[in-house]
């Protein structure tokens, strides 16, 4: 990794790839996403030498793309449950409070 004008330099699958730190100037976020493009390439290699480069992306930006939308999706779903449970939960005091006249 090389330091340019904000931008870092980082090298995955022999590509150049500039990428600007996180907006408090750390570079920590950049480095991890880069890291781990980096192993799951190398991982998708090793499994599958035949497999150009172009192809290793292509691979490995569709499974990140597939935890990426299920990770979305059970998050929906909690929040789904958890909207009910408080709603459940405020009927449930509602009824058991005593009301005032």
């Amino acid at each position: 990794m090389e330091s340019n004008r904000n931008n870092l330099d980082f090298d995955v699958l022999g590509y150049k790839i500039k990428l600007s730190p996180d907006a408090d100037g750390s570079t920590d976020t950049a480095e991890r996403i880069v890291d781990l493009v980096r192993s799951e390439a190398l991982n998708l290699q090793e499994k599958s030498p035949a497999l150009d480069k172009g192809q290793v992306a292509i691979l490995v930006a569709l499974k990140l793309a597939s935890e990426k939308l299920s990770l979305e999706h059970d998050f929906k779903e909690n929040l789904d449950k958890l909207q009910l449970s408080a709603r459940d939960a405020l009927q449930y005091i509602e009824e058991v409070s005593p009301t005032t006249i």
